[in-house]
């Protein structure tokens, strides 16, 4: 059995910065578009595929590298997927062509995940009862980083340049990884061998035999989709005229999601007293009058501010929801449900991202706000279809 581990309130604070930074990298690239396509001399939509491909290699990075954590040290595994993005991103920030570009975003996105198997590495070091204080304060900062890479990347390019964000921040994750290796436990050797083979085919049997996990998945999918959608489209709203802003002042948008917090708690207390049926209807009415709020974005600045605040509070309230339902359920695969789930999840923000990148160069503005608009239905289509199975799965229970 593992010892309990005690983590200084000073290293806990780092672990927080670190699952921020790790976490926030993906995001750096959505207010640089515009500096991004005038440096490389390419057309704004080609700079905006960075994002598209973020999103996508963090999906795959979830649902092919977290795994790898059964078989090999976690530890180790966290210092080589944070060496291995800190590099790429301090190579992002000397890119001269769009290729490297493409390529270098893909390996440091896929390679970033390092947050996610750094907090189920702390939560196996012992039966601390101040753990779930300690995991709850790293997934505080793997959220703040996320808020604050937007503001961050707007700030230091308007200072700086664009290479700088991502020079600097490979730097810091470097040196972060160097501080998680002379800081962070060596666990006792795992002495179970599992082959590769059977990890990720376990994954697919888990799938298969686990409905709700893919409906819940698809809920998540579809309303991280139309969020993801609005954020990859807000530097061609905001760059453009009436409101012609600079990369800072896009950054400092990101800060709007800092609300999120509130909605997560809310959601948790009504989850708690089950009532998820009032959390669900929340989340999807305030997804969809996001859209109704955002196709006036470019008539009122306010109305825009309010539409982004109604998704962000949307998405967070159905991220617990459907958490709390899948674990629920869960049993000693719970580990694996969740790489499925957040797979699920961020090739929702892949999608999101493609499509609102599709739709502004063809159909501007209109376009957009009919596809996060389609999205936020089938959000409700798929929570509807969920909560339909789950209660005629009551119903036969009862009945036997």
């Amino acid at each position: 059995m593992q010892t309990s581990t005690t983590f200084s309130r000073s290293f806990i604070l780092i672990m927080a910065i670190t699952c921020g930074v790790c976490a926030g990298s993906n995001y750096y690239n959505q207010p640089l578009v515009y500096e991004i396509a005038k440096t490389l001399q390419v057309p704004v939509e080609k700079a905006a595929f960075t994002i598209v491909i973020s999103q996508f290699a963090y999906a795959l990075g979830l649902i092919l590298l977290i795994p790898l954590g059964d078989k090999f040290s976690k530890r180790k595994l966290v210092l080589c997927l944070m060496s291995i993005s800190g590099i790429a991103q301090i190579l992002i920030g000397y890119s001269q062509q769009l290729w490297s570009l493409y390529l270098l975003t893909f390996l440091a996105t896929t390679f970033s995940i390092g947050s996610q198997v750094l907090i189920p590495f702390i939560s196996s070091l012992g039966d601390s009862e101040k753990m779930s204080q300690i995991i709850g304060t790293l997934m505080s900062g793997l959220f703040l980083g996320i808020l604050l890479a937007r503001a961050y990347a707007g700030a230091i390019s308007t200072f700086a340049d664009w290479h700088t964000v991502y020079i600097s921040s490979g730097i810091l994750m470097l040196i972060l990884t160097l501080v998680m290796y002379l800081k962070l436990p060596v666990p006792k050797p795992v002495t179970q061998q599992i082959k590769l083979f059977s990890i990720y085919h376990s994954m697919l049997h888990i799938a298969w035999r686990s409905p709700q996990l893919i409906r819940r998945g698809c809920v998540g999918a579809m309303a991280f989709a139309s969020m993801i959608l609005a954020l990859s489209t807000m530097a061609f709203v905001l760059a453009n005229p009436p409101y012609s802003m600079s990369e800072f002042y896009i950054g400092m948008f990101g800060l709007v999601g800092a609300a999120g917090v509130y909605a997560t708690k809310w959601a948790g207390r009504h989850i708690d007293a089950f009532r998820e049926k009032k959390v669900a209807i929340m989340g999807c009415t305030l997804l969809i009058l996001q859209w109704v709020m955002l196709f006036f974005a470019k008539q009122s600045l306010v109305i825009y501010i309010i539409g982004l605040l109604s998704g962000y509070f949307a998405i967070s309230v159905l991220h617990v929801l459907n958490q709390s339902l899948i674990l629920r359920q869960a049993d000693d695969t719970r580990s694996r449900q969740h790489s499925i789930y957040m797979f699920l999840y961020f090739m929702g923000a892949a999608l999101g991202s493609t499509v609102g990148v599709y739709a502004w160069s063809h159909w501007g503005w209109m376009g957009c706000c009919l596809f996060g608009l389609g999205f936020s239905l089938l959000t409700v289509v798929f929570d509807v279809l969920d909560r339909y199975k789950m209660n005629r799965v009551r119903s036969i229970h009862i009945c036997d």
